[in-house]
């Protein structure tokens, strides 16, 4: 049985507590404000994106066969535990639908004649749309526990045959995930303004969920270290998770300079107003600007010096202002086309604190203290540095735990 690496019964409580809270705070919110599915939706989103991009950390460290990040892959694995979770909160859209979504309400016809029109009448259907959210979570879904499997099951065994087969379920990840991903992000976030359209938002979202979710593991990591566990995890694995980290941040600041650049040229208005509501108002402006501090200029600052990447606490910093960038960069993509103005209440908060709450209790229910590394893995050698060999020999012995 898992134990939890939050064996205080305070910190259990205190998550627990900080739960009901968010609930609390959402059923009140739901009820007596506009803002609620909005902020229900940026904050399912948040986990979630979080969760897939653990999935993504382990499919390309299989595929590639890369064995440097063998020693903390149960920290990512922990982490897409969360995916069926995230899945069906956003499920709950459906309730909040008419709110959401403007095109679900066929009384509504303030996006103009066009969306009734063709195929995009098609397409945005509410039996559709939510039978494709449906069939998007269950195949993750599927493929995250094919991973899983083969990933515990080699710990009994020890069989290489089991890294053949998470090399596979993996590639067929990458490549349904980079698909199902991007029309994903075109309809739960793109078909909020369902008269704008960007050819590169499936990539912008896929930038964002892979640099939110290397921070998220490299915090994790980090914390789990100095609580005594990953003791085998040394300054290879910290400059390397640094460094995607910092890489990350640099493809979603490309992605993000590309589509304005590209829609700021070509000057439709169907495209244009998507960037005339967050830069028409000096709120919406200065978080589009803070924006990209958040998520690029300052991660990448900190981030460049070599011994940086090593230093526990800069890291710890860099990392929590790239989720913080994330979460608003999700908060700018689908509350501008509804809000005159920016502004964050106690719906918001008690959301995003639910939320909050639910990752970290999923986490650690699947984090067991007792299998936190994977001892059969045939690269876990290869993974470590010289001095923590000792380390890994007594692990797979079972002469020593590390917890």
């Amino acid at each position: 049985m898992a134990r939890n690496v939050f064996r205080n019964a305070m910190e259990r409580n205190a998550l627990f507590g900080i739960l009901a809270v968010g609930i609390v705070g959402s059923v009140v919110g739901a009820m007596s404000s506009e803002r609620f599915w909005f902020s229900f939706l940026q904050n399912a989103l948040f986990m979630l994106t979080l969760a897939l991009g653990a999935a993504l950390f382990i499919a390309f460290k299989s595929v590639s066969n890369a064995g440097w990040a063998t020693v903390l892959r149960r920290v990512p694995e922990a982490m897409m535990a969360s995916v069926p979770v995230g899945g069906l909160c956003l499920l709950l859209v459906f309730f909040g639908r008419n709110i959401l979504y403007p095109w679900t309400n066929p009384a509504t016809d303030s996006h103009g004649p066009d969306l009734q029109l063709g195929f995009k009448h098609l397409w945005l259907s509410t039996p559709f749309f939510f039978g494709r959210m449906a069939v998007f979570l269950a195949i993750w879904c599927a493929l995250i526990f094919l991973m899983q499997r083969a990933s515990f099951q080699q710990d009994l065994d020890g069989s290489v045959e089991h890294t053949r087969k998470r090399k596979i379920y993996s590639s067929i990840f990458l490549v349904v995930f980079a698909i199902t991903f991007s029309l994903a992000s075109f309809d739960w976030i793109m078909s909020l303004e369902p008269m704008f359209y960007s050819t590169i938002f499936g990539f912008y979202t896929i930038a964002g969920t892979l640099t939110s979710s290397a921070a998220a593991i490299t915090i994790l990591v980090i914390l789990l270290k100095k609580r005594g566990h990953l003791s085998a995890v040394g300054d290879k694995q910290m400059h390397a998770l640094g460094q995607i980290v910092m890489g990350f941040a640099t493809f979603w600041a490309y992605m993000w300079i590309s589509q304005y650049l590209l829609i700021y040229y070509a000057n439709l208005p169907e495209e244009t107003i998507y960037y005339y509501r967050r830069t028409g108002s000096n709120g919406w402006l200065t978080l589009f600007i803070v924006n990209l501090f958040l998520n690029w200029v300052i991660p990448f600052v900190m981030l460049l010096p070599r011994q940086v990447k090593m230093n526990a606490k800069w890291m710890l910093a860099a990392c929590t202002i790239v989720l913080i960038g994330h979460w608003l960069d999700l908060y700018t993509m689908i509350f501008p086309a509804f809000f005159a103005s920016p502004m964050i209440g106690y719906v918001d908060i008690a959301v995003f604190v639910g939320f909050a709450a639910l990752f970290l209790i999923v986490f650690t229910l699947n984090l067991d203290v007792e299998r936190m590394v994977p001892t059969g893995d045939p690269y876990l050698e290869e993974s470590v540095d010289r001095e923590h060999l000792e380390t890994v020999y007594s692990l797979r012995t079972g002469s020593t735990v590390d917890g």
